[in-house]
């Protein structure tokens, strides 16, 4: 089991996302494009702290309650070797404001964009249970232990563009920011 973790590349709530040649992790069950199934609030079956290269996260950050967050990204840092970085893309707060409330650029649906699917009682992590700002989201990398935050696009990385998932087709309702380990 520690060979699939060494040097891996874990795309955290991939759900209905494949990354060839990375580890598809969610905690949802019965999608096809996923290797693992992972709880992200219970342990994760890596071997050792620093054993992985790269952790992707697409909006999955805004489904985790606000108490529960920072160590969530704790347990993010903790897992990336030195030099690892945790790539983050999720809900903004000024983008749904801005591009689904005030312009429909985006979509007119700023409420499903705010809570989320919230009716969902099969699947209760769909709910939304916070927004973000790229400061707030910054501010939470930096709590956690991220000794370097960068902003980021998925034009930088092509097989992140290439998936086309809500960083990508939501980009005027998302902020990014990715973490860095020293």
């Amino acid at each position: 089991m520690s060979d699939e973790w060494e040097n891996a590349k874990l795309h955290l709530g991939c759900g209905s996302h494949h990354l060839d040649g990375w580890v598809n992790a969610d905690g949802l069950a019965g999608s096809p494009a996923v290797d693992r199934q992972l709880d992200i609030l219970e342990p994760w079956p890596i071997p050792r702290p620093g054993v992985l290269a790269r952790i992707y996260w697409s909006h999955g950050p805004e489904h985790i309650p606000p108490d529960l967050l920072t160590g969530v990204l704790v347990r993010c840092r903790e897992a990336l070797k030195p030099g690892g970085c945790l790539t983050v893309a999720t809900i903004d707060l000024v983008g749904i404001f801005r591009h689904r409330f005030e312009q429909h650029d985006n979509g007119a649906a700023w409420n499903a964009a705010l809570y989320g699917e919230c009716g969902s009682q099969d699947h209760p992590f769909l709910a939304h249970r916070q927004c973000f700002t790229t400061e707030t989201l910054t501010a939470q990398l930096l709590a956690a232990g991220f000794p370097v935050v960068r902003p980021w696009c998925t034009e930088q990385y092509p097989e992140i563009h290439a998936l086309n998932d809500y960083a990508r087709s939501c980009a005027l309702v998302t902020c990014y920011a990715e973490g860095v380990v020293r």
